[in-house]
């Protein structure tokens, strides 16, 4: 049955909102008496991911970029933790031990510091490794290699190494709910790859190519009969593919899919295609579509089902049906910047007015700027991510040495 949209009045939104949820939350502010789409979000079960507060990139299946924790209020560096340069995501284990990978290692770290283990990865086609690993329910640390997948236990052992026709940046893979991991090869091949690492199937793109890369992603529907998967054509910008490898649907969207792919509760589908940002519903149907936008790392999607996007300079938020809300400055326009949210729908992100100077930005949900942290340097091919204890780890990329994951709080 097709759900109905819900147009509700932002005085209504407050009473729903504060009427029904433990924790205090605060719907944007909106002059007028405009109207917009509210779809609650929650976070998805899925029985594969270990139950922390960021056990994979862009925090679970459906690459929202949203915490189900607060995050840092202060917005002041707590710490500065040395790792190697390209560090990639970090993710929490249940225990408040990160694990990232930087240049050529897999590292876990204590949040005060520690450095547990060190594993050496290996360079990718003679260049750094920028993996982000995938912590599962059954204990394992998922990371990509530069011949296909390996799978460590949390004391740094090997458990295995699955070999495919090429290297897996696994920041771009999905993990099912039986624990079965979907990735995309250096070579554009699609794997499923069960969760002791017997390869199930594999395929190529029927046109073009599937794209692969360290700003992708393959998001899960909601009740993990599907996933998706970007396409390199205008022709064939978006599939949907089942767990046996079917084609359900593809898109033609009008131009090659960038980003990462977000999902919400509904199974409505967000991505980049060509310069437009667009909204797909889970049945292939183009739900809206901003164009201009160009592309960037991802959106996210907020407690409220608004989606945030970086274009031109600005934060911009709009609501589910694509409506505009606010737009903030941030004192760049640069192609290339992760954006996450907290439980109360706070984005954090990483801006710049003159390269190299950087800096950590949060901005509340009803577009005001609430703290910046200068940073010495840019924050590109890893994305922030955001812990229980309300910490919001950034790590670092580029000139001066040493490197860093900054811990802000």
């Amino acid at each position: 049955m097709k759900k109905m949209i819900v147009l509700i009045s932002f005085s209504s939104i407050v009473l729903l909102l504060s009427s029904g949820c433990k924790q205090k939350t605060t719907e944007p502010s909106d002059a007028g008496t405009v109207q917009y789409v509210v779809k609650p979000q929650h976070d998805i079960p899925w029985a594969s991911l270990e139950q922390t507060a960021w056990p994979k990139a862009l925090h679970d299946a459906q690459c929202t970029g949203r915490s189900s924790y607060n995050g840092p209020a202060n917005g002041r560096v707590k710490a500065s933790i040395t790792v190697a340069n390209y560090a990639t995501d970090p993710v929490m284990g249940p225990d408040s031990i990160f694990y990232i990978v930087a240049d050529t290692s897999f590292y876990a770290v204590t949040l005060n510091g520690t450095q547990l283990w060190k594993v050496n990865l290996g360079r990718v086609h003679g260049l750094q490794n920028y993996n982000s690993p995938i912590l599962t329910s059954d204990g394992a640390l998922l990371v990509g290699t530069n011949n296909g997948i390996s799978a460590f236990n949390k004391n740094g052992a090997l458990l295995w190494n699955t070999q495919l026709n090429d290297a897996v940046v696994l920041k771009s893979c999905a993990i099912g709910l039986d624990g079965s991991i979907y990735a995309i090869s250096y070579s554009k091949t699609l794997y499923a790859i069960s969760k002791s690492g017997t390869i199930l199937w594999q395929k190529n793109a029927p046109s073009g190519d599937f794209t692969w890369g360290t700003m992708l992603t393959i998001p899960f529907a909601p009740d993990g009969s599907m996933f998706y998967v970007g396409g390199s054509t205008a022709e064939q910008s978006l599939y949907a593919i089942n767990t046996n490898g079917e084609i359900l649907w593809s898109d033609s969207l009008g131009g090659m899919q960038h980003g990462a792919i977000s999902v919400d509760v509904d199974g409505n589908v967000y991505s980049y295609f060509g310069n437009d940002l667009v909204s797909v519903s889970s049945t292939g149907k183009v739900r809206w579509r901003i164009t201009g936008t160009g592309f960037n790392w991802n959106v996210s999607i907020d407690l409220y089902g608004n989606i945030a996007y970086l274009a031109n300079g600005n934060l911009v938020l709009v609501d589910n049906n694509g409506q505009k809300r606010w737009s903030v400055p941030v004192g760049m326009d640069d192609y290339g910047t992760h954006i996450v949210c907290d439980a109360v729908g706070t984005f954090y992100i990483e801006t710049a007015d003159n390269v190299p100077t950087y800096k950590v930005q949060a901005i509340s949900n009803s577009g005001k700027i609430l703290w910046t942290v200068p940073v010495d340097a840019l924050v590109k091919t890893g994305g922030p991510s955001l812990t229980r204890e309300g910490y919001l780890l950034f790590p670092q990329e580029g000139m001066p040495l040493p490197k860093y994951v900054y811990v802000i709080e």
